[in-house]
This record gives C-alpha cells, structure tokens and sequence, in this order.
C-alpha cells in the first residue's frame, strides 16, 4: 500500500495541475480533467477496499500515512463534512460565488452530512465496545486453548469495523458526487483543485515532521 500511495499522490499532483490549466487556458477540457481527477480518487478507493478484504485493522490505522495525517482521519478516510469548508463561499461584499438555488443545496446537503456522520460515529462506538465485549476478552484470556473462540471473536469484530467503514466509505462518495451535481463546472474545478491541494499539503508537512523528528 506505502508504494502504491506514493504513486498515488504525485499523480494527484499531475491531475490537479492539470485541472487548474484547463481552468485558466481551455475550459472545454475542464470536464475531462474532472472526470480524470474523480476516477483518480476511485482508485484509491478501491485500493482501500482491497485492503479492507484482507486487514480492515491495518485500513483502520493506515500505516501508509505519516503521524500528521492519520490526525486528520475519521473512520479510515476523510471527514465528509469537510469539503464545506473547500467550496466557494460568499465574501460578504455582495459578491457570491454560489447562486441562490446552489447556497440552498450545499447548506442542506452539510445539515444531511452532519447529521449521517454522527450516526456513523455512534455506530464506530458501538463497534468499539464489540472490541472489547465479553467474548473477545475471554478470547484473548483463553489464549491457543480455545482457537476457535478467538476466530469466532475476531471475525465479530472484523465484521463490525467493516460495517462501519463501507458506511463511511458510502458517505465520502456520496457527499462528493452530490457537491458536483450542485456546482458548475468551473466550480467544481476549483473545488476539487482546493481539495487536492490540501491533501498534498498535508502530506508534505507530514514528511516534513517526520523528517525533523530526531533519528
């Protein structure tokens, strides 16, 4: 996953430069240019869940990532309420990007997301608490005698931490497909160009820390 995520981001790097040149140069390669950068996060997507299918506890911590940005991690991935804070907003000049009808949909959008969020959270705590129910404990305790109790317990819990993160994983695709229904072209763009452009600057600060993080 480490090489494949490397790989990842600077091709991140590549479509984002290549939205923002279509935005300023050639508008009509602008939705292509969406288009490519929407498969790019599929990608990445279905790498996770690839993962998922073999080590939902290695999603869960993604290891791949430098302590900075697992900081920023809501059930193994982005918090969908974040991209509210990515689209264009009204400057309070009178001037506003976003038409009436559009502010309308985005704010009843976030109150959707919001509330779909917590109830996901609720659900991760629960899952939690499956972590630590009787049976996993009595499972741990009971060590090689009781194989499969212990095989029992962990597919409990694999499959409550699965549930969860296909729920989350739904949300992010949701909110995600849903914004772009609702913005223009050009804002979507600029959208998405802000969005991978946070995602490539968390990652550098993350290199960067660890790289000042004595050896």
């Amino acid at each position: 996953m480490e090489s494949f995520f490397d790989s990842w981001v600077a091709r991140l790097d590549e479509l984002r430069s290549d939205l923002l040149a279509a935005l300023s140069r050639r508008p009509d390669s602008v939705p292509p240019a969406i288009d490519a950068l929407l498969d790019h996060y599929r990608e990445y997507c279905d790498a996770k869940a690839h993962l998922a299918d073999t080590d939902v506890l290695r999603l869960l911590s993604h290891s791949w990532l430098t302590p900075f940005e697992r900081t920023f991690l809501w059930v193994a991935g982005w918090k969908p309420s974040l991209v509210f804070r990515l689209v264009p907003q009204c400057n309070g000049g009178g001037g506003c990007p976003l038409s009436p009808d559009q502010r309308a949909a985005v704010e009843e959008l976030e109150r959707e997301v919001v509330a779909a969020e917590h109830r996901i959270s609720e659900r991760m705590a629960r899952a939690q608490e499956v972590m630590a129910g009787q049976a996993v404990l009595e499972a741990v305790r009971d060590g090689a005698r009781n194989r499969v109790m212990r095989a029992a317990a962990a597919d409990e819990v694999a499959q409550a931490l699965l549930a969860v993160v296909a729920a989350a994983d739904e949300l992010r695709d949701a909110t995600l497909r849903r914004m772009v229904e609702i913005l223009a072209p050009a804002q979507t763009a600029e959208f998405l160009a802000a969005a991978a452009e946070l995602r490539l600057r968390v990652r550098r600060w993350g290199l960067r820390r660890n790289a000042q993080q004595p050896a």
